[in-house]
């Protein structure tokens, strides 16, 4: 039922965004990983979510977008389930256009609510991240790009966990 949300917002956003605008929307899948340490960006073996971006060109290097991701898997290391919801507030610097290739440096703020459901007890934890990001922004036809990205996530004192993203949007610019 979530995914035909999803489904459904895209194709009002879709027919809300025309080709003068300098909005852009899009659909993300994304793999979550830990680094070695105590502060874990997931508890589960095999985190990939999905999600929307939605992003406002401010110049012609320059976009803020916001992503919202939701993942749920398997617990590693007990049984259990969890389940995140992931939200983000990025910027996104164009370095050069290369023949329809767009490389980008990229850092926001990342909010997560976690919870993890072992069956007869729940917890929920509220964490704010830094993320620190590098990608490219690839232009297939009109107004529409396939786009790859790598993300570091730290909690201020140590880094917790990395992403890679694959992404399809519709718009202007990231």
């Amino acid at each position: 039922m979530k995914k035909l949300y999803v489904i459904v917002f895209m194709l009002i956003a879709l027919t809300t965004v025309n080709a003068q605008s300098n909005f852009s929307v899009g659909l993300v899948g994304t793999r979550f990983a830990n680094t070695d340490n105590d502060n874990k960006l997931t508890e589960t073996d095999n985190p990939f979510g999905y999600g929307v971006i939605l992003g406002y060109a401010v110049n012609e290097q320059v976009t803020i977008a916001l992503t919202g991701e939701y993942f749920e898997e398997d617990l590693e290391s007990s049984a259990g389930k969890e389940t995140d919801y992931r939200t983000h507030l990025s910027a996104y610097y164009l370095i050069e256009n290369f023949a329809g290739i767009y490389p980008y440096l990229s850092s926001g703020v990342v909010y997560t609510h976690r919870k993890i459901d072992f069956g007869s007890t729940t917890k929920n934890d509220d964490l704010f991240n830094a993320r620190l990001g590098a990608g490219l922004d690839y232009h297939i036809i009109s107004n529409v790009n396939l786009n790859v990205d790598f993300g570091f996530y730290t909690d201020g004192l140590d880094f917790v966990g990395w992403t890679s993203s694959l992404g399809l949007r519709y718009g202007i610019n990231l």
